[in-house]
């Protein structure tokens, strides 16, 4: 009991101004945050926006058979780093090899039938040639006939049978004419060289070798593989999926920007970046190079339907594209999939896109290259 007198006593003895202290001090501790915000809001916060919704994205290539066949030999393995051009996989070579001898011989067998056919264009002119020599002579010689039969000097008999010679020879040289117009359409207007049946088998062969440089699949770009989906002695098909290569300098980040922050972001507006892979002591620079044209709801599977009587509100995003600076990938790469922290600069200077060619004109530079049989 005596405690509680004690107790008591010390309370009651407590100033009233050290109560009248601790409010101050919260006082000026909101007011000081407050201004701390402010500050922040004016400098930084009303000038940026900070998206923690954003994700590394980056090309995928796949890596597919062009031609069927049994896979013979697989030189590469899952999460390998290849380069340009680099050797994968590679098919048995029998069929393929078969398959161009034969086209090598089609084109030997028709370029003889051309050249065969470019003698017998010879032999029919100069048949027609030499009708057409006849020809004149047995008009002269029926000439001198039928004016000798009308004057008495030559028996009528003879100018007839000139005259019968001259129609023969007419007969063989439209005949003669007749079959090589025949072979020259054969032929072709333009000579042995664009004889169909030998163009046909040249494109044939062309095809053959084509299939036989197609039976070393290699790497399109350099990159990382992943997704290997092929073993040694399969059957694969064209088309089949044998790896995924994704190159990791051709990186790039999707943010998704709250619709209430997105007015000011702009294309060219600067971007800095921050990933969970490396914290937040490694910076990353970019430019937004685009904005979506729809929010992420209306590509989805179901789309928000409103015309019901159930209606909420949410906050849509939009996807802004972000271009990463190279020098800073080259320095610390990424890889797609991986969590980013974007801030984008809103209502600031935009600078230049610059967009690399493995952006906007993206195709496959590399195609095979091994060697003909």
């Amino acid at each position: 009991m005596a405690s509680d007198l004690g107790n008591s006593s010390h309370r009651a003895g407590n100033p009233p101004w050290r109560g009248r202290r601790n409010l101050l001090i919260l006082a000026i501790a909101v007011v000081t945050m407050a201004f701390v915000l402010a500050g922040w809001w004016y400098l930084y916060g009303r000038k940026w926006v900070s998206v923690d919704d954003a994700y590394v994205q980056g090309n995928k290539y796949p890596i597919t058979a062009q031609v069927s066949g049994q896979v013979d030999q697989v030189l590469a393995y899952d999460t390998e780093a290849v380069r340009a051009g680099q050797v994968l996989v590679r098919l048995r070579a029998r069929r393929l090899v078969a398959t161009l001898q034969a086209a090598k011989a089609k084109v030997a067998r028709e370029r003889d039938e051309a050249e065969a056919l470019l003698a017998q264009i010879d032999a029919a002119q100069a048949r027609v040639q030499a009708l057409s020599a006849q020809l004149v002579a047995a008009r002269a010689r029926s000439q001198r006939l039928g004016l000798a039969a009308r004057s008495g000097a030559s028996a009528e008999l003879d100018a007839i049978v000139a005259q019968q010679r001259v129609q023969e020879l007419q007969s063989q040289r439209r005949e003669a004419e007749a079959e090589l117009v025949a072979l020259k359409k054969q032929l072709g207007e333009h000579g042995p060289a664009a004889y169909p049946p030998l163009r046909q088998a040249q494109a044939e062969l062309t095809l053959a070798r084509i299939d036989w440089q197609r039976r070393s699949i290699r790497a399109p770009v350099a990159g990382i593989l992943a997704q290997e989906a092929v073993q040694p002695g399969e059957h694969i098909q064209p088309g089949q999926r044998l790896f995924t290569l994704i190159p990791l300098n051709q990186i790039w980040v999707d943010a998704y920007v709250k619709e209430t922050r997105l007015a000011g972001v702009e294309l060219g507006s600067e971007v800095q970046l921050r990933s969970d892979l490396y914290g937040g002591g490694v910076r990353y620079r970019g430019r937004v190079v685009g904005i979506g044209a729809a929010t992420g709801a209306e590509f989805a599977v179901l789309p928000p339907e409103n015309a019901s009587g159930n209606w909420i509100k949410f906050t849509q995003r939009v996807p802004v594209r972000i271009l990463v600076d190279t020098r800073d990938l080259g320095a610390h790469p990424l890889r797609p999939g991986l969590t980013m922290h974007a801030d984008i600069r809103r209502h600031g200077p935009r600078q230049p896109l610059d967009l690399p060619p493995w952006y906007t004109q993206r195709g496959l530079a590399v195609g095979g290259t091994g060697s003909t049989p």
